[in-house]
């Protein structure tokens, strides 16, 4: 039977998620025939901490989304990326105060404290660009290690580019071990949100897509002049 501690061979790192140890149960293959092998390596984990007067230490939390990313209609977009959205995507159009964004149900994110101390009570808020759009609160704040499912909301977005940023602990009521707490995605509407028949000022082909507005012809196009040849 080959040996999984050969297998595993050469395995290691360092996480800063965590403290002390954590054992891992992996399943290995024993054989074409044999048993499911149970190992359980011992990974240290290296935790973030502060002093505290009289030179205590602490461990500090630290609030992030879960890598997935952010949900649209078209699903997961990781953060970062650029996600277009289409007509058929669209839950309403014409909305907000002018009338010119479009809805989309839902938008959502997962929190999570990767930290190894417990965070106390916390905002995260959202922009569509400098646009305050959502405030999520989470009165009971999170403990280390733990998570908050996905939390949905409606966003509405105009034509064309839209930033939307997460901040979370936005208004910095928990001590971190990294207070990087922004994070975003790019949305490209391909909608026409107001009705105008026109998205981002190009007309709208009834067939779908763009179209270019017409030309306007020469209003007085000079007519050509006949020469007369002599005779004889």
């Amino acid at each position: 039977m080959r040996s999984s501690k050969n297998t595993l061979a050469g395995i290691a790192g360092v996480f800063a998620i965590a403290a002390g140890a954590v054992a891992l149960t992996t399943a290995l293959p024993a054989g074409a025939a044999g048993p499911m092998v149970q190992y359980q390596p011992t990974i240290a984990f290296k935790t973030a901490q502060s002093k505290a007067p009289g030179g205590l230490t602490h461990a500090l939390p630290d609030i992030i989304p879960t890598t997935l990313g952010f949900i649209m209609k078209s699903g997961p977009v990781g953060w970062g990326q650029t996600e277009e959205l289409n007509p058929n995507q669209a839950d309403a159009t014409q909305v907000g105060p002018q009338q010119n964004l479009c809805r989309f149900h839902p938008g959502a994110y997962r929190t999570h404290n990767k930290g190894a101390g417990n965070a106390g009570a916390f905002v995260t808020k959202v922009y569509r660009d400098n646009t305050l759009i959502h405030t999520h609160n989470v009165p009971g704040g999170l403990a280390a290690y733990s998570g908050i499912d996905w939390h949905q909301f409606t966003v509405d977005l105009k034509e064309g580019m839209n930033t939307i940023r997460v901040n979370f602990d936005a208004n910095k009521q928990v001590a971190e071990s990294n207070e990087n707490n922004n994070y975003f995605i790019k949305v490209n509407v391909k909608i026409d949100c107001n009705g105008d028949g026109k998205i981002g000022g190009v007309a709208i082909n009834p067939n779908g897509g763009f179209k270019a507005t017409p030309g306007q012809g020469d209003p007085s196009p000079a007519k050509p002049q006949r020469r007369l040849r002599p005779r004889g």
